[in-house]
């Protein structure tokens, strides 16, 4: 009884089926079953709004707050609130507004919404030892061959139409004018990680993102260099060990697996 009494409601507040419940509501009191009903499914939708808002600010400045309502309140109708914890509840925000002729062309809003997201991704990483400088100083000269690095839990790579990252900081740090949405000539792309209790993201050229993409599969660090060596020839070892260094110092890498000799 109680639990058929309960599934009325959910279905009354989340999905707009307020008919079976409404006779389930005593008359009485100043207002009738119908306006209590409707301050429930207001407050529903006025919180997940206020959620949504906490996970994406920058795509709420981008596009005002009468287009960010609306936005919400029909992502809400598409995907109610299926998990005890609001952390889940804007997963599907931007596939939301790609799919969503309103929405679809609306590329840097998309773009944002991505960005914005994996944020929450990034931070709920498994937390891993983070490899030093002077580990990397260590390893024998032949176990060099064998190399393989492993990154962070928390590492993700974006492939990016517009300058989404540059006006993500911009807005966030409070400029008077934040940078506006640019259409790069050619994408870019961006990583996203956390050391400690810090998120971070840098944009990269495209020979870092191939490698780093070949270090994703488990490719050896001679692997590595053979794909540099098209554009940096004899030189591709040194490009190879600048961008390690680099990574080694972000804290991007968790582990190293080698031959010992």
């Amino acid at each position: 009884m109680l639990k058929d009494l309960q599934s009325k409601f959910k279905d009354a507040v989340m999905l707009g089926k307020e008919e079976p419940f409404l006779s389930e509501i005593q008359e009485g009191g100043k207002i009738g079953p119908e306006q209590r009903l409707y301050i429930y499914v207001q407050a529903y939708k006025a919180r997940l709004v206020e959620v949504l808002a906490e996970d994406f600010p920058v795509l709420h400045s981008m596009v005002g707050d009468d287009m960010f309502e609306e936005i919400c309140v029909r992502y809400i109708d598409k995907h109610p609130s299926t998990h005890p914890s609001l952390r889940y509840f804007g997963a599907h925000m931007a596939q939301f507004l790609r799919s969503t002729a309103s929405y679809k062309d609306i590329i840097p809003a998309i773009e944002m919404a991505e960005f914005e997201w994996a944020f929450n991704d990034v931070f709920d990483a498994p937390d891993e030892d983070v490899i030093t400088v002077e580990q990397v100083a260590a390893i024998q000269p032949e176990a060099w061959t064998t190399l393989r690095i492993k990154l962070q839990p928390s590492f993700r790579i974006h492939l990016f139409k517009w300058n989404t990252p540059a006006v993500w900081s911009t807005v966030t740090e409070g400029l008077e004018k934040p940078m506006t949405p640019q259409e790069y000539p050619v994408q870019s792309h961006c990583i996203q990680w956390k050391k400690e209790l810090g998120c971070y993201f840098r944009t990269i050229d495209e020979d870092e993102a191939e490698v780093l993409k070949l270090a994703c599969e488990g490719k050896s660090f001679p692997e590595l260099c053979e794909l540099l060596f098209e554009a940096y020839g004899e030189h591709a070892s040194h490009r190879a060990a600048e961008l390690f260094r680099t990574w080694v110092m972000e804290g991007l890498v968790s582990d190293l697996e080698y031959a010992e000799f």
